[in-house]
Order: structure tokens, then C-alpha cells, then sequence
């Protein structure tokens, strides 16, 4: 293992540790090397060792063993790292930022109808950043966020357009519109559609559909799903989180 390697290791699986954050509350007492195992997630605790993570910082995405869409997207370079678990929809994104750089990591599904996504697991921030429900359509060509905690910045940022009720949540929903930009599904120009919850939650569950019926009857016109996934976008700042998609 390379410096290299064994640094990225440890900030994406120690993140709590090394960043001064609190860690994970267990269900019961464990010794080091267990709770090493829980957090490394590359170690069996059965007979003899195996992996069963991949760690990495570049931009990388792909449809793991258990049929789940896996993504990083990281061409800025942001100290940030994603450890996924190919047999499952468990993921880990550790980063710290000192200097404004984006990065967006996550997990859901590719392709389909909009559905729900439910998700539980620990997670811990400062900073800039925004936890939320992403994807891109086609036909037409949008990206869209439903928003269910967010730190410093602020999603969104327009007029509001109306709002959307759905699990336990009221959000106000945005369109920014975005021309002549590199082209992106064949297109060179694209709307944004937001849903921003007003009272913060960091897991649970997310009706995809009833936010796009509720653009919908807003006049706006999401298209067919390229991916849906919960996603943890950063810009400033340091945190960890350790989800797992259900």
C-alpha cells in the first residue's frame, strides 16, 4: 500500500477521528479491531481476511454486484473520498476543505421510473455543503435536487415558485435556468429544478415521484430518469458520512 493509498484510507474511513468530529454511536461494546472493521469496512470478522471495499478520489461512478448506482464526481480535486461497497447499497464519503472546491458523491439507481429512496446511517458536517436526493433527466435534459439538509449555502436561491408536500415535509421549490454551457445528454442548455425541506433531517425516506408530480403542476417539466441517488455535495468545510440505501 502506497503513502498515497493509506493516507485517502484514512480519511475516508477514519474521517470521524481524524477530523475532530464525533463518531458513531454503537449498539454495543466491541474491541478496537471490531470497531476498526466496522469503520474500515474492508474486513471480515470471520474466518481469515477479505476485502470488500474500494476506495478511491477520482471521478468514478458504476452499477455495483447488488445492483445498486454507485458515483463520485471529483474533478476539482477536493480532499475528498468515497468507499464503496460493491455487494450492497452501503457507502462512506469522508472530506475536509479547507479552500472552496465542489465534489458530489452518492448511491441510489440508474435509469427507471422516479421512486422512492430510503436511506439511514450516521453522518456529521460543517461547513458548506448540501445533503439531498439528486439526478439528471432526459427528455428533456434537467438536473434536479430534493433537498433535506444543507450547511452554510443556500439550495436554491431564487424566487420560489410554490411548494411541495410529501414525507412529513413542506419544501419550497426552485428552476434556475443554465445556457450555453458544455454539452451534458446532448444538451447545451438546461433547467434546474430544486425541492428545499424547511425543517432539516439528515435520513429517511424520499417519494422521487411526488416531487416530480409537484414540479409537474408548477409547470415544470421533469423528464425521464438518468439516475436518482442520495448525494452528499460539498464546497467548504469537513465532515463524514456513512449511509447506507435501502
Amino acid at each position: 500500500m502506497t503513502a498515497n493509498m493509506l493516507s485517502l484510507r484514512y480519511l475516508v474511513t477514519l474521517v470521524p477521528a481524524l477530523l475532530g468530529l464525533a463518531t458513531p454511536t454503537l449498539s454495543k461494546p466491541v474491541s478496537t479491531h471490531e470497531r476498526h472493521a466496522e469503520i474500515l469496512g474492508n474486513v471480515t470478522l470471520t474466518e481469515g481476511i477479505e476485502r470488500r471495499s474500494t476506495v478511491f478520489s477520482n471521478s468514478k461512478d458504476g452499477v455495483n454486484a447488488a445492483g445498486f448506482y454507485y458515483s463520485l464526481y471529483n474533478d476539482n480535486k477536493a480532499s475528498a473520498g468515497y468507499t464503496e461497497f460493491p455487494n450492497s447499497g452501503q457507502f462512506q464519503v469522508g472530506w475536509d476543505m479547507s479552500s472552496e472546491k465542489e465534489f458530489l458523491g452518492g448511491k441510489g439507481y440508474k435509469g427507471g421510473s422516479p421512486r422512492s429512496i430510503t436511506w439511514d446511517g450516521y453522518f456529521t458536517a460543517s461547513g458548506d455543503w448540501t445533503l439531498a436526493i439528486y439526478g439528471w433527466t432526459t427528455d428533456p435534459v434537467t438536473e434536479w435536487y430534493i433537498v433535506e439538509s444543507h450547511g452554510t449555502g443556500t439550495p436554491g436561491n431564487g424566487k420560489i415558485l410554490g411548494q411541495v408536500e410529501s414525507d412529513g415535509g413542506i419544501y419550497d421549490v426552485y428552476s434556475l435556468s443554465y445556457d450555453n454551457v458544455p454539452k451534458i445528454y446532448g444538451a447545451t442548455s438546461f433547467k434546474q429544478y430544486w425541492s428545499v425541506r424547511r425543517t432539516h433531517r439528515t435520513t429517511g425516506t424520499v417519494n422521487v415521484a411526488a416531487h416530480f408530480n409537484g414540479w409537474k403542476k408548477l409547470g415544470l417539466k421533469p423528464g425521464n430518469p438518468v439516475f436518482q441517488m442520495i448525494t452528499l455535495e460539498g464546497f467548504k468545510g469537513k465532515g463524514y458520512l456513512d449511509f447506507t440505501v435501502r
